[in-house]
């Protein structure tokens, strides 16, 4: 019998990143279309991660057959003046413990955070930078950033290698 995961989005790209990290177990993935709670532009390492928690929580709420919740939210925070695009996800399971992990963070061109800093979705920036649509549920900025070389699922895929580990070495160490 499969466990059922959900993920606190229908977004693409991070509901890749959970069927990668699961590939070979007996899990069933379904994505719920729930609310972060926060700013739809999370502009802090804080309101990205409470997002993250938030979304995993949502989705335990939503549907009394999911095992475990996951929210993967991505945001901006700045650090000395410049504005990095930042990741965090969140796991949470029944019992009400919640793990969460961060990951990579690299610098936005100026036109990326001036378009943020006006009120806009990265997202909707990052489009119009790259003169594509939906960057968001494909390749994501960190794609665009990195001609290909990371994609916003694979690093989703890493936040989730974190929080699977921790969340494993705390089920076999309590």
């Amino acid at each position: 019998m499969s466990i059922i995961v959900g993920v606190g989005t229908e977004n693409p790209a991070k509901l890749d990143a959970v069927r990668r990290l699961v590939s070979g177990r007996d899990v069933d993935v379904r994505g719920f279309n729930v609310s972060s709670g926060v700013s739809a532009m999370p502009m802090s390492d804080h309101e990205t991660r409470q997002g993250s928690i938030n979304r995993a929580r949502a989705v335990l709420e939503a549907d009394k057959t999911v095992i475990l919740g996951i929210g993967l939210e991505g945001g901006v925070s700045m650090l000395d003046g410049e504005m990095f695009l930042v990741n965090w996800g969140a796991i949470t399971d029944r019992s009400g413990r919640v793990f969460t992990a961060g990951g990579a963070r690299i610098l936005l061109p100026k036109v990326l955070s001036d378009g943020v800093l006006s009120g806009r979705e990265l997202g909707d920036v990052a489009d119009e930078y790259a003169h594509q649509k939906n960057v968001s549920k494909r390749g994501g900025t960190i794609g665009i950033l990195t001609e290909g070389k990371v994609t916003r699922s694979d690093m989703f895929l890493h936040i989730l290698q974190l929080i699977d580990g921790i969340y494993l070495h705390e089920k076999v160490n309590h």
